[in-house]
């Protein structure tokens, strides 16, 4: 469309005519031409607003416009490479050869203008032929443009968009946290709907944060995904110590199932749209171990796939009513409507109209009110009004409907109505593959690069900051997804809605904005045309660049796969010249050395080897001296890397993250770099310290310190002590030995420090004034404090998470004040072998919800008064000495407690069973070394989740009629001395998930037919016998899992008439079992059957074709011969020709 293009316009050319503008005096001995160039451009500025004004152009126009933004590349790139070879050409040593080259490089650039002229006034001519008229008052220039006032962007933003979903969130979250309930729940509906609002609101629920506390992940399913990927996803999220690079998919595999199997945990599954994609990644997901499913889909058939009893939940369009409550909050924010006179009759009434295109749709809904946001006048309004009548979407493929082409006026007229800068922000989102999540700061940094970013809106912020601005505006006007965190207050993260990203692809693919390879939506353009690349590919091969990457106009290349390894890769450096942005992250480079032919790419703004295998960086970086993005973050930790000398050079670096580990003769000066804003992983063993003086636009700094002859405290307490924007700082110093022990460390002077993290030694803390007044996170580690830090931590009030590890404090005696740390949540201590009494009084930390303390082994009880704070909701106690004991003044709301390693020998039920709010109990690994346990009547009121773990010495357990009444999940895992399970476990009706180990057959007699026992998980048990004929008598058995080496014999039989409720059957590494018979009217309900790891198992039973409610058959490592028998044609494939979904490999 004509429109975006001269939309864009505006933008390009002030841009180009700032550079001129501000290297005016750089262009002496071609002063004629340059004079002129800036003419032609100012006189084309002339045209800009005429331009813009027409609505209607013909093909010509688009021409046009098409050759203004080549000219404006193609200018730019001429201009700046003059630039950087002038510089490279004076820091030569000849003075003879300097004058020369420079002399020879402006007759050639005195050349390069002319067509460059030439062009311009062509395009003038033709703009004059067509009518476009100049206009002498010309746009403003960026630089004098006034800057608009932002608005603050608060969480009520957030809450106006939730109109009609407040009881829908209520409803789900408890269908959810109910433990008798579904384990799959679904949203489904068409897109717009507001599915994926709606799960955000339950997956950030207060509710579902504590009942799932340490087990919440969120994946979205594109339509083109990797099994691999997704389970690396909830791995990281789940438990991000259990990942590593490059797991395998069955250690993926083994990790979560491990997870689920300890813990209860919500999966949110974003976007889901086939019943194979369930599929492929539901071998995590074992019957009812602990964990949670939410879809969100536009096809309810995938959620009834994965469980035919799950709760489906369809959001409903809203009313016009309904509607309206949602615009107006959105277009007229409460704090704004005090500033302006509205029409409000008149208003409403083409508001009304207006939403009639919407269709109900929330997303629209905002989408429509975010543009009217700042429009307060009723010409507005009918401007916008008469703008989505017109058919700006005709001709674009929505065919399906009239109302799905009304939405998608309102979507595409939102893209209109942006300023032009943030026009090119969100089109290089159409950069990203389907579903994922944007890093914020990365993404500022792309913008910079490329010129995006405006100067006028800088003004002493910071890039981060910037680039924070414009994410702010494009989510108050609803065109993606973002929210700050709680923390940083910054926006970390963003996504696209599926239709906003729609709009994103079509519009970019009409600009011919970004070219993309390997996805379904890669433009049909040539490549040659696009001067931005992204491989968003995953290759199972070697990725060659020669074939793929062609352009050498290319500016930008963006890399998405997480590994892979490239030919010709030096000839990317030497064909494509003028690029600014490269990030090749997960690249494996030959021989791990990054080629030298990198430094011809002097245009470089961007580069990033984050996670690639170098071992080596080549000296020709230092040509690299526009840069402003370095990550060098690699992802082979104990590789050391050589590095030259040369990034003293590169001036402009604002971003720079340095790998941890540097050869030892790789020796760096940075004392040049005065406009970093971010440096990571700066070691003193490679670099001076002092070199930090003159980094006074830091924001974020971490440092390895290493203290020797020439650098000592004092002196890093000098070198920092002017870095007054510092917001995170981290200072590793493990190697130092202090030389006087009343040393306080160094002086801090950091006003807007709100993270600090210190593993260094440090006997005395600075005193509460001298500290950073607005900190919110410390860690501490290894300081060695003598006194107690808390008399002046807790007079920091903004301080929300306190972490003492290991040997961070020394002393015997802590003390927590009355009123003291009055917004503290999250307090951890660890290692802290001297500490032995811990005094708390009534009235400190009243907000505090997590509590963990750990191998604080001196320690032997918690303070009685910690009973008081009504918010403490989560304990854990981990690896304490001997002498720890519980006592009866545990703090009374507690909904979690978790006790590992600490060895009690005394029966701690007694003391937990008194704690009315109490839901889950977790004690682990030698938590209780005593025999006997006893529950007695009426404790554990609300007990839902009871597991033990590796409790060596328990024999015993009784438990007394009433107790745990409405325990719902029973886990007994590597108790090998306890004999029996008590009896009157049969009475706990409310049982629905057993989960055990390492028991004998006879513990299966306490359960009878009328047991309500929906799910059993039997693992490790070794039976001789088959647990069948007990087991398929439990009535109300929905879902069996026989686990490894549960059972050791040979034949299973499931008899007619058993399990007459089981849905899901799961067999795994049972080594010796060989025959399975199935009799006719054997689980007539069964819907899902798994069998893993069953070598000697021959065949599956004939008796299998009689149950036709079966749905879904996978088996995994079963023997060469099974996919062949059971493929269409094959022995077997009678058995399985009914099951619509069959999986074997």
């Amino acid at each position: 469309m004509a429109e975006l293009a001269v939309a864009l316009l505006p933008f390009a050319v002030e841009r180009l005519w700032n550079l001129l503008v501000r290297e005016t005096k750089q262009f002496q001995g071609v002063g004629e031409q340059f004079e002129g160039l800036k003419n032609d451009v100012d006189t084309l500025r002339c045209f800009l607003k005429d331009a813009e004004a027409k609505k209607h152009a013909n093909e010509t126009v688009r021409k046009i416009i098409k050759d203004i933004n080549e000219i404006v590349f193609d200018a730019e790139d001429i201009i700046e490479t003059f630039l950087l070879k002038k510089t490279l050409r004076e820091s030569s040593s000849s003075s003879v050869r300097r004058f020369a080259s420079v002399t020879v490089r402006t007759m050639v650039l005195g050349f390069d203008m002319k067509p460059i002229r030439n062009r311009i006034s062509k395009v003038i001519r033709d703009m004059q032929s067509f009518g476009v008229l100049q206009n002498e008052e010309r746009m403003q220039s960026l630089e004098v443009r006034e800057r608009q006032k932002r608005e603050t962007f608060s969480i009520d933003d957030q809450e106006k968009s939730i109109v009609g979903m407040e009881r829908n969130i209520e409803i789900l979250v408890g269908y959810l946290v109910e433990e008798g309930s579904s384990q799959v729940v679904s949203i489904t509906g068409m897109g717009g709907l507001g599915k994926t609002t709606l799960a955000r609101k339950v997956f950030n629920h207060e509710t579902i944060k504590s009942h799932f506390r340490e087990g919440l992940a969120w994946v979205c399913v594109s339509q083109q995904f990797e099994r691999k990927s997704v389970w690396e996803t909830i791995l990281q999220q789940l438990r991000s110590e259990c990942y590593k690079s490059k797991m395998k998919e069955n250690e993926l595999l083994e990790k979560i199932v491990g997870v689920f199997e300890t813990q209860k945990a919500l999966i949110v599954i974003d976007d889901i749209w086939r019943e194979e994609d369930w599929d492929l990644i539901k071998p995590v997901f074992l019957p009812n171990k602990g964990w949670k499913v939410l879809f969100t889909s536009r096809n309810e058939e995938v959620a009834l796939h994965a469980d035919r009893q799950c709760v489906t939940f369809k959001p409903e369009c809203l009313t016009s009513e309904e509607s309206w409550d949602l615009f107006q909050r959105i277009a007229f924010p409460i704090k704004d409507t005090v500033e302006f006179k509205i029409d409000e009759v008149n208003m409403k009434e083409i508001g009304m109209e207006m939403l009639k295109h919407c269709g109900g749709l929330p997303l629209a809904i905002k989408v429509l009110g975010g543009m009217l946001r700042k429009k307060y006048t009723l010409h507005q309004w009918k401007v916008i009004h008469e703008n989505i009548k017109a058919p700006i979407v005709r001709g674009t493929g929505f065919d399906d409907g009239n109302m799905k082409r009304e939405v998608y006026n309102v979507l595409y007229l939102s893209f209109e109505e942006l300023p032009a800068y943030l026009k090119h922000c969100f089109l290089y989102l159409a950069s990203f593959p389907e579903d994922f999540k944007i890093d914020v700061e990365k993404l500022s940094y792309y913008w910079a690069a490329e010129g995006i970013l405006r100067p006028m809106d800088f003004d002493g912020a910071s890039i981060r900051e910037v680039g924070d601005g414009y994410i702010e505006d494009l989510v108050k006007r609803h065109m993606i997804i973002s929210e700050r965190d709680v923390k940083t207050f910054r926006f970390e993260t963003l996504q696209l809605h599926d239709m906003m990203r729609e709009v994103c692809l079509r519009k970019a693919e009409e600009e011919n904005f970004v070219q993309t390879i390997g996805t379904s939506t890669a433009n049909s353009k040539s490549p040659c045309k696009s001067r931005r690349l992204a491989i968003v590919s995953s290759p199972k091969e070697t990725f060659n660049v020669d074939k793929e990457v062609k352009n050498p106009s290319l500016r930008t290349l963006l890399l998405f796969f997480e590994s892979g390894s490239w030919m010709k890769i030096s000839f990317l450096f030497t064909r494509h010249k003028l690029m600014r942005v490269l990030d090749l992250s997960y690249v494996e480079f030959e021989g791990g050395k990054v080629p030298s032919n990198i430094g011809k790419l002097i245009h470089l703004r961007y580069l990033s080897f984050k996670g690639s295998y170098v071992t080596q960086l080549p000296s020709s970086m230092r040509n690299l001296k526009k840069l402003l993005y370095l990550n060098l973050g690699l992802t082979f930790l104990l590789v050391r890397v050589y590095m030259p000398n040369v990034l003293n050079e590169m001036r402009e670096l604002t971003f720079l993250l340095l790998p941890k580990f540097l050869k030892d003769e790789t020796k760096l000066e940075l004392g040049n770099l005065v406009k970093l804003e971010t440096l990571k992983n700066f070691n003193t063993k490679h670099g001076r310290v002092t070199d930090l003086q003159g980094m006074t636009r830091l924001r974020s700094l971490s440092i390895f310190f290493v203290t020797d002859e020439r650098y000592t405290m004092e002196t890093l307490s000098s070198s920092l002590s002017k870095l007054s924007h510092l917001e995170s700082l981290t200072i590793d110093s493990l190697v130092y030995t202090p030389t006087n022990d009343d040393e306080e460390g160094f002086v801090w002077d950091f006003v807007n420090l709100k993270q600090l993290n210190l593993e260094l030694y440090m006997p005395r803390l600075p005193d509460a004034q001298h500290f950073p007044s607005h900190l919110t996170t410390i860690s501490l580690k290894w300081c060695r404090l003598k006194e107690d830090p808390m008399p002046i931590l807790e007079k920091l009030l903004h301080l929300q998470v306190i972490i003492l590890g290991k040997r961070s404090f020394c002393g015997r005696r802590m003390d927590c004040s009355k009123d003291g740390l009055p917004r503290l949540q999250k307090l951890q201590f660890e290692g802290l072998e001297e500490w032995e009494e811990w005094i708390v009084e009534e009235g400190s930390m009243p907000l505090l919800h997590s509590l963990k303390i750990k191998s604080c082994r001196k320690l032997k009880e918690l303070p009685d008064r910690l009973r008081f704070i009504t918010n403490l909701e989560d304990l854990s106690i981990k690896n304490m000495g001997d002498e720890f004991k519980l006592k009866g003044y545990l703090p009374y709301h507690l909904t979690t407690i978790h006790i590992k390693e600490c060895c009690l020998k005394e029966d701690p039920m007694p003391i937990l069973e008194k704690l009315l709010h109490l839901k889950e109990v977790r004690l682990e690994s030698k938590s209780f070394c005593g025999r006997r346990m006893v529950c007695s009547r009426n404790g554990f009121t609300q007990l839902q989740k009871l597991r033990f773990y590796e409790l060596d010495e328990w024999e015993e357990w009784i438990i007394e009629e009433g107790s745990m009444p409405l325990l719902h999940t029973l886990d007994i895992y590597d108790c090998k001395k306890l004999k029996e399970l008590p009896d009157r476990l049969r009475f706990i009706t409310s049982l629905k998930d057993l989960s055990v180990n390492y028991l004998s057959s006879r513990f299966w007699d306490i359960f009878s037919s009328t047991s309500r026992l929906t799910t059993i998980h039997l693992n490790e048990s070794c039976l001789e016998e088959n647990p069948i004929p007990i087991l398929e008598k439990l009535l109300h058995l929905k879902h069996m899992y026989l686990g490894e080496r549960s059972f050791h014999g040979r034949r299973i039989v499931c008899s007619r008439g058993g399990f007459p409720q089981l849905q899901t059957l799961f067999f795994w590494g049972l080594n010796q079992w060989e025959e399975w018979i199935v009799e006719e009217g054997s689980m007539p309900l069964l819907h899902s059957l798994e069998i893993y790891c069953c070598p000697k198992l021959k065949e599956l039973p004939d008796g299998l074709r009689f149950i036709t409610s079966l749905k879904s058959l996978t088996c995994y490592y079963m023997g060469k011969e099974w996919k062949k028998r059971l493929s269409e044609g094959g022995k077997d494939y009678y058995k399985v020709q009914h099951i619509p979904s069959v999986t074997i490999k």
